[in-house]
């Protein structure tokens, strides 16, 4: 093989591959000239170039015709044989989700995944019914890297912070923490002091390297103030479920919130506390994969959905992120 590559087959590119399989199968040096872009003594030159790579004729005048040589006859099949696909490592080709029976890879933070997934899914379902999804739920706090290098996921969404630098990322949805509460509940009352909010009974989050309780704490200890919480959970979707059936609250994110109608309520609470953003990121081995091109398109359209549904006008930002402009929410 080091022979091979060393000699002839590095004097020979794809382009004089396919104007040699035309001329052998044409055998008319100005006909295929004008097929590949050629000028007529260009394509003279290139097959005398030929003729002495393979050193033999290939094609030699009979009766004021081109003949094969048996050289050329053999040259001729095997390039019709060989070359379609040679070509074809340059055509990726076309998707078709209805016939696709690819795998996704999802890596998703239980918030995300309760706000996207069952309108990404559905569908995922009605456009590619047999695509085979595998969804990883993922704290956010998430920082094992090298897992995410490794090829678990091919696409994370969620609020995403730690992320390797060569990542590709993309905002999908602007959401925010507010706080909720029953509907009935008769300690919130609006608007709601800073003092007022730090003395309800407060549902917190459990946990070692918590996401927000930190800056909601942070800010009250600058205002001398202190949360009373009564209950801390290790997994925040319950909260909903525990504050809308008691007289605790929970700072929670409002898309999440949304979802569940008018069992909660939802309150601006009284702290400049940063809006934050869903996301999805994914690595740069599935960046131009026809496939995943497909899936973050769906993933952008599903999010649109998503806040037209919950009352929000998109702002139109051409290959960039899904902007929504927040109408007044007729339930805070």
């Amino acid at each position: 093989m080091s022979n091979i590559l060393n000699a002839n087959i590095r004097k020979v590119d794809i382009g004089t591959l396919i104007a040699l399989q035309k001329l052998l199968v044409q055998r008319n040096l100005s006909l295929v000239a004008r097929e590949v872009g050629l000028s007529q003594p260009a394509l003279s030159h290139i097959l005398a170039r030929l003729r002495r790579i393979f050193d033999d004729p290939l094609l030699v005048r009979d009766a004021g015709r081109f003949v094969l040589t048996a050289r050329g006859e053999a040259l001729s099949q095997r390039l019709e044989n060989s070359l379609p696909a040679l070509i074809d490592l340059f055509h990726e080709g076309e998707f078709e989700p209805a016939r696709s029976t690819m795998l996704l890879k999802l890596g998703v933070t239980d918030h995300a995944g309760q706000v996207l997934l069952p309108t990404l899914l559905d569908a995922i379902l009605a456009r590619a019914p047999n695509i085979r999804t595998s969804i990883a739920i993922i704290p956010n706090r998430q920082t094992d890297l090298a897992e995410l290098d490794a090829g678990r996921y091919d696409l994370r969404i969620g609020w995403l912070r730690s992320l390797p630098p060569h990542w590709h990322r993309r905002k999908l949805l602007d959401d925010r923490i507010v706080l909720i509460c029953a509907r009935d509940n008769p300690d919130v009352a609006e608007p709601l002091t800073v003092e007022r909010f730090a003395a309800l009974h407060h549902v917190g989050l459990e946990s070692d390297r918590p996401i927000y309780p930190n800056l909601i704490d942070s800010f009250l200890t600058e205002k001398g103030l202190e949360r009373k919480v009564v209950v801390r959970l290790s997994h925040f979707a319950l909260a909903p479920t525990i504050v809308a059936r008691s007289r605790m609250v929970a700072m929670f994110p409002e898309r999440l919130a949304l979802s569940f109608g008018d069992a909660i309520r939802i309150v601006t609470p009284p702290l400049d506390f940063p809006d934050n953003d869903l996301s999805m990121a994914w690595h740069p081995r599935v960046h131009t994969a026809i496939e995943h091109v497909w899936l973050r398109k769906l993933v952008v359209e599903c999010s649109r959905k998503i806040a037209i549904d919950q009352g929000q006008d998109i702002i139109p930002a051409e290959g960039g992120p899904v902007r929504t402009a927040r109408r007044p929410s007729p339930r805070s």
